[in-house]
């Protein structure tokens, strides 16, 4: 890549005014590389102690080929990286990302942890079979290398990531994105390991009650609750289809064609819900892996509860309102009177709107946010079932059982 590439999509001036200046604070050494590992800018002289490494370097791996795998590293892990390269020295990596695409990386260092000994050589030299002369300047220059302990090296680190953040924008909306992307993929490989150790349900039974509590929170705009149910669902699916994907994108074509029935139906401008449904299946369509249809479905989630949030009248407002204050307060004895006192409305108004918007009775909707959480803590827990029945709400455990099981189609001891 020609150094100007990069440059028509990041200012040039700022780049080099902030990595100046990086250097001037922190006295590391700072470079700028291309996808391939080659230097684009370079800030700092190059220490003694890496050009003699380099003489005695037969690990096979290149200093261009550490800063290029450490930058694919810092990419996935959603933030800077703090690595060790093949010498032993440390530094901090920043991917460039533009476009969706990685352009190179921001590397600084080297610098040590601790102070270098001759234990640390001789790590390098079994290794890479040093000569003793080599070896004696290896340690001779290694006193050159700065010395940062590990909390100001994880504050530089921070700095770091701020300061790249302020320069690449785009960079940040798409690290943050991969970020998000691994905290989903934890959650959906939670759920399926949830479901595979119940060991009572047939993997082949499609979770209906799920996609049911899914199309609820989504008439009612609550996206945060959608959203984990949806993991738990996609993980569910994947395990139905025998991962499959052509089939799971089928089947999740088939949800995205319930979820706009249900707008529809609540009063939403059709010609607007089915053309943001067109696009997102054309998304889920060109999707190369299970879990890019997983993150495109999170992250279009909002076309449904936009196209509610849009209407005029202000019923969908009232039961959004009551929903979000269930699920703040779903552990409490409370009651569609409470509720409906909170929100300044009559009692059988708000039933009647709750009906209306979702499908369901409050009472319903209550008990499948509570068993949710309870789910939750059954999984994640080692609480009694008294406990967390008491905890989400339930006084009598054996009530608490049974609409368990309705929702589940397990007693909280098989979900277990």
């Amino acid at each position: 890549m020609e150094k100007s590439h990069i440059f028509k999509y990041i200012s040039e001036p700022d780049l080099k005014g902030m990595l100046t200046a990086f250097h001037a604070v922190t006295r590391l050494n700072v470079i700028l590389i291309d996808e391939n590992g080659k230097e684009i800018l370079h800030y700092g002289e190059k220490y003694a102690f890496c050009v003699e490494f380099a003489r005695h370097n037969q690990s096979g791996r290149s200093c261009a080929q550490e800063h290029v795998r450490a930058g694919e590293m810092a990419r996935d892990f959603g933030e800077s990286y703090v690595f060790s390269c093949h010498s032993g020295m440390n530094h901090i990596v920043y991917p460039v990302m533009i476009k969706g695409r990685q352009f190179g990386s921001v590397v600084a260092g080297p610098f040590l942890m601790e102070a270098p000994d001759v234990s640390m050589i001789s790590d390098l030299n079994r290794e890479n079979k040093i000569p003793p002369e080599g070896a004696e300047r290896l340690l001779e220059y290694s006193a050159g290398i700065p010395l940062i302990d590990p909390d100001r090296a994880a504050r530089i680190s921070e700095l770091f990531n701020y300061l790249m953040r302020s320069i690449l924008v785009e960079s940040r909306q798409v690290i943050a994105s991969n970020k998000e992307k691994l905290l989903q993929q934890s959650r959906i490989n939670e759920s399926i390991q949830m479901y595979k150790n119940s060991g009572v349900r047939d993997e082949r039974e499609y979770p209906i009650e799920l996609e049911n509590e899914l199309i609820s929170c989504i008439k009612v705009n609550n996206t945060g609750r959608a959203r984990e149910i949806l993991n738990t669902l996609l993980g569910n699916i994947l395990l139905y289809e025998s991962h499959d994907l052509d089939r799971i994108k089928i089947r999740i074509i088939e949800l995205c064609s319930v979820l706009s029935r249900a707008s529809i139906n609540r009063g939403s401008d059709a010609n607007k819900v089915l053309e943001m449904n067109r696009r997102l299946i054309t998304s889920l369509v060109n999707s190369r892996s299970f879990y890019d249809i997983c993150y495109t479905f999170q992250d279009n989630i909002e076309i449904f509860t936009d196209s509610l949030s849009m209407m005029p009248d202000k019923s969908g407002r009232i039961v959004k309102n009551a929903a979000e204050y269930i699920s703040r307060h779903f552990s409490e004895d409370i009651s569609l009177a409470v509720i409906a006192d909170e929100l300044h409305v009559n009692t059988s108004y708000l039933s009647t709107l709750f009906r209306q918007v979702t499908g369901i009775t409050f009472k319903e909707y209550l008990n499948r946010v509570r068993v949710e959480e309870a789910a939750r803590l059954l999984s994640n827990t080692d609480y009694s079932v008294m406990e967390i029945a008491v905890a989400c709400g339930y006084r009598d455990q054996s009530y608490f059982t049974k609409v368990f099981k309705k929702l589940t189609g397990l007693t909280p001891k098989q979900y277990r």
